[in-house]
């Protein structure tokens, strides 16, 4: 819980730094795919399941070749913002989690981030509202 309190103050202070902002998107537009111009994809479903193919996560640590797993928002915990964490109910968020299920080796989970007012999700890490150039955008 802790490093989600650290991730979280990060991401807010960082929310305004260089071109890259936070955007709040509900449910109805997250779900549906999105793919990257190098063909990298991910398809977010209702029930909550996850489909990708070509996925990586921070510094391009590789999820293999993709796969099925779970996502959801992260929430706050507190009024100010400091202290968050996932949540199945969630409908809405400008933060979100996936696992990816990779067969007998565990999970690969990556947080991504909703930027350009909704329109594009990237990749976020610890320092960074986007860890790379990698951008998914609504298809």
């Amino acid at each position: 819980m802790a490093s989600m309190s650290l991730l979280s103050s990060v991401l807010l202070l960082c929310a305004g730094c260089g071109a890259e902002t936070l955007h709040e998107i509900d449910q109805g537009d997250l779900v549906g795919s999105w793919k990257t111009s190098e063909g990298n994809s991910i398809r977010f479903f209702v029930d909550r399941e996850v489909r990708t193919n070509g996925f990586s996560g921070p510094g391009e640590e590789s999820c293999g070749d993709g796969g099925v797993g779970y996502w959801s928002f992260y929430v706050a915990m507190d009024d100010r913002g400091e202290s968050i964490q996932t949540s199945p109910e969630a409908s809405e968020g400008n933060f979100i989690s996936v696992s990816l299920q990779e067969g007998g080796e565990g999970e690969c989970d990556v947080d991504l981030s909703v930027i350009d007012e909704g329109r594009s999700l990237c990749i976020a890490d610890l320092d960074q509202v986007c860890s790379s150039d990698l951008r998914f955008t609504r298809q």
